[in-house]
């Protein structure tokens, strides 16, 4: 489930950059309780919604890899936006001066200096005054256009380099392949893991594109399931196959995007992973409160 363009995980989480593990986790918890589908009936779409940017933040932020390559794109933005700033500041310098010159002469037009011209009839004066008033105006439509076009231009220079570094961010995101080593030892009773049943067992943490050949020694088993690339797959780590069948332990050769890898064997086999989303609230609390 990967972050969609644009989103800002640390927002999201409502966490700040260089947080930590356990940071990023509590947060987690704190925004799959509160917006979790059971607890809010009465607003259920925006629920849903809120509780799968929080699953996708929290996988986003838990990849050391991805979150440190977003951090870099973002600080590139960051000091473009300095620049940006200190351009503009610049070009405001230059553009306070043409104001103050336009003020000059609206006043000494208005009144504040008059040239010692020859005298004129009254015909002669209104006539003047009409040509300057009008000269005026040209000058300033022909500054505030040109001041307009300079904001546009550093505006769409802005947007221009800021959607570069999160299509290049997210390219770079789809590119992994995620690859999976599931390894087991073949039961007493000759029980053993066909290439349909391993796939039946992962395809629940996404769209498997190959599994290999099985390698045997002896008694033992290992495959390699391979992902579809930009797969999330969290949590296909944890799970230890059938319960009627030999326990898998299974460890990442290539992690997938947002991956959170165990830091413990898991006592449990659950056939569909621990994925938060597809718990109820009771089991979500229960979770939480047992420990993550």
């Amino acid at each position: 489930m990967p972050l969609k363009p644009g989103a800002n995980p640390y927002k999201i989480l409502d966490l700040e950059k260089g947080c930590t593990e356990k940071e990023i986790q509590k947060a987690y918890r704190a925004q799959c309780l509160k917006w979790h589908p059971d607890k809010n009936l009465d607003n259920k779409e925006e629920a849903e919604r809120k509780f799968i940017e929080a699953k996708e933040a929290f996988d986003f932020l838990y990849d050391k890899e991805k979150r440190a390559e977003y951090d870099k794109g973002e600080e590139k933005i960051r000091v473009a936006q300095e620049n940006y700033s200190k351009r503009m500041a610049e070009a405001d310098g230059v553009r306070r001066k043409l104001i103050e010159e336009l003020e000059k002469r609206e006043s000494e037009f208005n009144g504040g200096k008059r040239h010692a011209d020859a005298p004129m009839t009254a015909a002669q004066q209104a006539k003047k005054k009409k040509t300057e008033q009008r000269n005026f105006k040209e000058e300033i439509e022909a500054i505030r256009r040109q001041l307009e076009k300079e904001v546009n231009e550093e505006v769409r220079q802005k947007n221009t380099l800021m959607k570069a570094e999160r299509e290049k961010h997210q390219k770079n995101r789809e590119r992994t392949t995620p690859q999976l080593l599931v390894k087991w030892k073949v039961a007493q009773g000759g029980q053993d893991y066909s290439e349909e049943d391993i796939r039946k067992i992962f395809s629940n943490f996404g769209p498997i594109s190959n599994i290999s050949s099985a390698i045997s020694k002896k008694e033992r088993r290992k495959r390699i399931v391979e992902f579809e690339a930009g797969t999330n797959a969290w949590g296909a780590e944890l799970e230890t196959g059938d319960s009627w069948m030999p326990e898998l332990t299974c460890e990442w050769i290539q992690p997938p995007v947002g991956t959170v890898k165990k830091s413990e064997p898991s006592s449990a086999k659950p056939s569909t992973g621990s994925n938060l989303e597809h718990m109820s609230l009771e089991d979500l609390e229960a979770q939480i409160m047992g420990g993550f």
